[in-house]
């Protein structure tokens, strides 16, 4: 059984003390017996260190902070996208969901598939809505 080939873009690279959910997503995509899939990186930090593992990551890309606008973020993306189309957009830190979410009509425009909550489960996950 041939596996399907998929370009996937994700972000969560760190891999210190504080990891990124990024590596162990992509270990987990790399283990899988139905894809054969070339990772981007998207990176918000030059010391990343999934940047460097050469054998996890096949292409990196540096993208601004969330925090820097929506707007400057997603055009950022469908730059990298235009030079080095990706299948899929997986965010892997809950400071960048708002900004995804905001952009999913976009980046669905751009062939770019995502795994996002919507706005109101997104609203749910709040420790203020949670039951006691």
């Amino acid at each position: 059984m041939s596996k399907k080939k998929i370009s996937v873009a994700l972000t969560g690279l760190n891999n210190t003390d504080n990891p990124g959910p990024g590596v162990p997503v992509i270990r987990g995509i790399r283990e899988s017996a139905v894809f054969d899939a070339r990772i981007i990186g998207l990176a918000y930090e030059n010391l990343e260190p999934a940047i460097y593992m050469h054998d996890v990551v096949d292409k990196t890309y540096q993208v601004p902070y969330p925090s820097e606008g929506t707007d400057v973020l997603i055009q950022h993306i469908l730059k990298i996208h235009e030079k080095d189309p990706f299948d899929v957009l997986i965010p892997n830190f809950d400071a960048e969901l708002y900004a995804f979410m905001r952009a999913e009509e976009t980046l669905e425009k751009a062939g770019i598939s995502t795994f996002l909550p919507t706005l109101e489960q997104f609203e749910e996950r709040h420790k203020s809505n949670l039951p006691d």
